[in-house]
This record gives C-alpha cells, sequence and structure tokens, in this order.
C-alpha cells in the first residue's frame, strides 16, 4: 500500500537526473527522495538494449524494495527502451522524461520545427519523432545523436579543453530553421550556459526555445501526488535524501556536491550500490 511518507525514487545511468531531483526540490521540498545513478555502467546511450534493460530492472527492483511511492525514470535512453516494460511488470507507478519533454516543445514552437539532442540510442529508437507525432504530425523533427557529451559530463566536461569543440559539432547540426532545440538527455541541462554560448555565437540558428524535460516532468509529478492524495503532509520529520551510486563513492561525493544546492547538503547521505 502507497502512503504520503514513502519517497520519491529518481534514477539515472548516472547524475544527469540530478538535474530533476533539483527541480522537485524547488516545489516539493517535503518530500523524502532516493535517487540511483548507475555510474559504474554509463554511458547508456551505446549499449545494447538488453544490457539496459537488464541494468534498469536491477535498479527499478531496488527501488520497489525501498518502498518508493512513485519511481522516475530520469533518463531519455533508459526511458525509450525500458518504459513500457517497466509498466507493465511494476505495480508503482512510473512517470517518464520523454512524454513530458515533448509536450513543452510542442507548445513552444511557433513554426513547427523542432531539433533534438540526444544519445545515440535514443536518436535510433526515434521515441522522439513517434511521441512527437501523437501530438502534431506535421512538426519538422531532426535529431543529432551525441555520443561525446554524457561521458563527458560524467568525468567534469569543465576539465575537457575540447569541450567547446565537441559541442560545437553537434550544434552545427541542428537544423537552421528550428525555433525549438530539446535536450534529450538529463545531462545536457548541466552544460545549459556553454550550449547557449555557443549557439549565441552562431548565424545559423533560429533557436528561441531550449526545453529541459525536467521542468514539465517535475511538474508532472507534483500533480499525479496532489490528484492521488499523496503528497507528504508530515510536518514534524525532517526530508531526507538517500543518493545511491555504483561508481566510486569519493568521486561521486565531490560531484553531488557541486551538483546539489548548498541548502541541502545537511539532507542527504550517498551510499555505494552493488547492483
Amino acid at each position: 500500500m502507497i502512503t504520503n511518507s514513502m519517497p520519491i525514487a529518481i534514477f539515472d545511468s548516472g547524475f544527469g537526473g540530478i538535474t530533476v531531483l533539483k527541480q522537485l526540490l524547488k516545489i516539493l521540498p517535503n518530500e523524502n527522495y532516493i535517487y540511483v545513478g548507475d555510474n559504474a555502467n554509463i554511458p547508456y546511450g551505446s549499449k545494447s538494449k538488453d544490457e539496459i534493460i537488464n541494468l534498469t530492472l536491477r535498479i527499478v527492483n531496488f527501488l520497489v524494495e525501498k518502498k518508493s511511492k512513485i519511481i522516475i525514470i530520469a533518463c531519455n535512453t533508459i526511458t525509450a527502451c525500458t518504459y513500457y516494460i517497466l509498466k507493465e511488470k511494476y505495480d508503482t507507478p512510473i512517470i517518464e522524461v520523454i512524454s513530458n519533454g515533448v509536450i513543452d516543445a510542442v507548445k513552444s514552437t511557433k513554426n513547427n520545427n523542432i531539433s533534438i539532442m540526444a544519445t545515440e540510442f535514443t536518436v535510433h529508437s526515434n521515441a522522439y519523432i513517434e511521441k512527437i507525432n501523437q501530438y502534431n504530425n506535421n512538426i519538422k523533427i531532426t535529431q543529432i545523436a551525441c555520443r561525446d557529451l554524457c561521458p563527458m559530463i560524467e568525468s567534469d566536461w569543465y576539465s575537457h579543453s575540447n569541450r567547446f569543440e565537441v559541442l560545437k559539432g553537434y550544434l552545427e547540426k541542428i537544423d537552421s530553421k528550428s525555433d525549438t532545440l530539446i535536450l534529450g538527455c538529463t545531462h545536457y541541462p548541466l552544460i545549459l550556459d556553454d550550449i547557449q554560448k555557443v549557439l549565441n555565437e552562431s548565424s545559423n540558428n533560429s533557436i528561441k526555445n531550449i526545453i529541459d524535460p525536467a521542468l514539465n516532468t517535475s511538474s508532472s509529478i507534483k500533480k499525479y501526488l496532489e490528484n492521488n492524495n499523496l503528497l507528504n503532509t508530515n510536518k514534524n520529520a525532517e526530508p531526507y535524501i538517500n543518493i545511491y551510486s555504483t561508481g566510486n563513492i569519493e568521486r561521486v561525493k565531490l560531484l553531488i556536491n557541486m551538483l546539489l544546492p548548498r541548502e541541502i547538503y545537511n539532507s542527504y547521505t550517498i551510499e555505494h550500490l552493488n547492483l
């Protein structure tokens, strides 16, 4: 039985899903959270479907054992590969990022021309194309497979001297008439400043809207909890954030301390997870 005080669970192939957690902390500060980052096995974007499914099932089994009241797939690649499998297998409510990013993008575009940056797996799955066509099949869609971005971000983006060169190579593939760009990997908003910098320096783009699916995803989660009377109303207990990673725990701590707001430092714990 699901109760209000049970935690919201978020998981990702690494720490891109922290972008979703940060948005949730803004609008649902009284909730308890569990976060799992499978840093030891990143990137997922170049893995086979079977590999992604097997890794994902291990993570979700862990989150179900932790009695999560809702599970968020904070990863576009995992969503594209496993969402319907997870929906069929588990009773716990599951929310994903692709649908939410699409809703935001379709509402934002004024000229029906959208470009999408994503991992190789997400691009080849055509999950974004299929979802966009459900809302409007007159939209022109350009997909850019960004093989290097996720692993570079996970290994400290700012330490890579060629980061602007790599980023420019991908952004140059955006349709010059697209007015909307979907960041189709939850890692990409972590380098939003650099993305905007490269776009601003280019005269060959028309991007007016950059879509971070974390924004609409967090709103959807809040709405779901409200509609199902599952908001945590316990004012007496201090909310907790339990973070688990399959990667090197010392390196993980450094990353987390950079990514999460300082005001919640006392609210979270970090533990290693063997899957």
